[in-house]
């Protein structure tokens, strides 16, 4: 179930969401993952049917999840949106923060607290990307960075800068590719308490605390 999208700020405890700047606006393209790629094998090792159930539990109880902040530093204002063909999922979101290069070297910041689970280059997809585990199956996942600053093993706090946004892997444009995964499949993205994520949207969001 996809939750349908907020239509004008909202305050939470974490963060903020506004109408889309630009509504309509383009959205980076990712070309297809080489089949040996990282992001690759992450799309084809899920079923439809775990897909189904995972996505449907997490729904029904979003008090479940770890409190996921938006990825960046306070006041700044992101453009998330997915499509149709999104690998390795339509849950997957691209953020923006402008158009074109803009994007390039604004700073990363963990969602949450966690621990590194992975810290590399994915050739055939994602490029630099760095994922984080939360806790309870869940984990967020961060990808065409322009550098990593953290390693596996690393314990990283919500405060955490981790990189910075890049045009690595198989990108036309820098932005800024960012999962929600719990058990392997990756979910409808929530951040704060109440938040979702519009689909395909774009919609606008900014981080408001924990900077």
């Amino acid at each position: 179930m996809i939750r349908p999208a907020l239509t004008a700020v909202v305050a939470l405890a974490a963060l903020t969401l506004t109408p889309a700047v630009s509504v309509g606006a383009a959205v980076p393209e990712e070309v297809a993952p080489a089949p040996q790629s990282y992001e690759a094998q992450r799309a084809a090792a899920v079923t439809p049917e775990k897909a189904a159930a995972v996505r449907a539990a997490v729904t029904m109880s979003p008090t479940a999840r770890p409190l996921l902040r938006v990825p960046f530093r306070c006041g700044e204002n992101w453009s998330g949106a997915s499509r149709t063909g999104h690998s390795p999922s339509y849950y997957a979101v691209d953020l923006n923060w402008g158009s074109g290069s803009d994007d390039l070297g604004k700073p990363v910041k963990a969602s949450d607290a966690g621990t590194v689970v992975r810290s590399a280059y994915d050739a055939g997809g994602y490029g630099n990307y760095i994922e984080i585990a939360h806790g309870d199956g869940w984990h967020t996942l961060y990808a065409h960075l322009q550098d990593r600053a953290v390693a596996v093993n690393d314990q990283v706090a919500a405060t955490t800068q981790i990189g910075h946004v890049g045009g690595t892997g198989n990108v036309t444009a820098p932005h800024l590719h960012y999962e929600q995964i719990k058990d392997g499949v990756v979910v409808a993205a929530l951040f704060g308490t109440s938040t979702w994520v519009a689909y395909p949207g774009p919609a606008t969001y900014s981080r408001i605390r924990d900077c």
